[in-house]
């Protein structure tokens, strides 16, 4: 194999999905009027906020080799709960705070299962996920709370200078994520837990203190995240976080194919809950069936995902 094939090959590995974002923006641009005009955009970034928010701290426990989906019933639990404490009376930081104790609680019960008891990550998060979905049917009775506190609203309606509000907070989680997993030594241990535990153990990292660090910061992550969904939504819909279950895994495993073959990285989720959010926008302009948008979105990621993890002519298992 040349070495421009070799080059090739390795841009192709690294920064394919990024190269088929780019050309479905350029295709939906050319296909629809509205799609490239600034409030379309600003509405994608803002709709992409919970789904990136929600895969950064799966993206975290990716990178400590282990999985999460206890996302699934965080996200409505909290929202039942931010939404009730609003309609009663509660502050807004108030509500806020026992959203996170929550989600921290919930990442803990994870650390429990995993470590504690050496149980399947897969297994111990479904777990926590159906413990969380009970919870908010018993608590929220099924019915849909509405939110009034323009305060709270207007995180995700509001503006900071000329920049709304939801794509600072993106954009400033993405940049305090990256920072301490690629810039401080507690990050390098998560990377090096994920990759070689054992070797982990070796070197004097105390694994089960990080790992159970790592389930705990994802609860709050996935917590945050439901916080901001609901107040997107505009109050607590049932079961919100089961219908971004496969959206978040997606785009945590799309960012494996980006930037860093076969890698979780955070930047790469980002662009991974861009390209879902923007492939959905796109159909729905384009006045395509609802229920062709999901087909449509699958073939498309396949494609992506096998372009990007070819390198020398083998397709990479990607790992967790």
């Amino acid at each position: 194999m040349s070495r421009t094939q070799s080059s090739l090959g390795q841009l192709i590995s690294n920064y394919g999905t990024i190269l088929a974002f780019l050309v479905a923006i350029i295709f939906f641009s050319i296909a629809t009027d509205t799609f490239f005009r600034l409030g379309n955009l600003q509405n994608i970034i803002i709709q992409s906020t919970a789904l990136g928010l929600c895969a950064f701290g799966l993206t975290l426990v990716l990178i400590a080799g282990e999985i999460d989906f206890s996302y699934g019933g965080i996200i409505g639990l909290v929202g039942a709960l931010l939404a009730s404490m609003l309609q009663q009376g509660y502050s807004p930081l108030s509500a806020t705070l026992v959203c996170l104790l929550v989600g921290g609680a919930s990442g803990l019960l994870n650390a429990l299962l995993v470590v504690g008891f050496n149980l399947s990550s897969f297994l111990a998060s479904v777990a926590v996920f159906f413990l969380c979905m009970g919870a908010e049917r018993v608590y929220s009775h099924g019915v849909t709370v509405w939110i009034q506190n323009r305060t709270m609203l207007s995180l995700v309606q509001g503006h900071i200078g000329p920049v709304p509000t939801p794509i600072v907070l993106l954009l400033g989680l993405l940049f305090v994520c990256w920072f301490l997993q690629t810039q401080t030594r507690a990050g390098q241990h998560v990377r090096a837990i994920g990759e070689n535990i054992q070797a982990a153990r070796e070197a004097g990292i105390r694994t089960s203190l990080v790992k159970s660090l790592v389930f705990v910061l994802a609860g709050l992550l996935f917590a945050f995240a439901g916080c901001l969904e609901t107040l997107r939504n505009g109050g607590a819909i049932m079961y919100a976080g089961k219908q971004l279950l496969l959206f978040v895994l997606a785009a945590s495993f799309l960012g494996t194919a980006t930037f860093k073959a076969g890698k979780a990285n955070f930047p790469g989720t980002l662009v991974g809950a861009f390209f879902l959010i923007t492939l959905m926008n796109g159909f729905t302009l384009l006045g395509m069936k609802f229920y062709l948008i999901p087909l449509a979105q699958g073939l498309i990621l396949i494609a992506s995902v096998a372009i990007s993890s070819i390198r020398r002519g083998e397709i990479e298992q990607v790992k967790f």
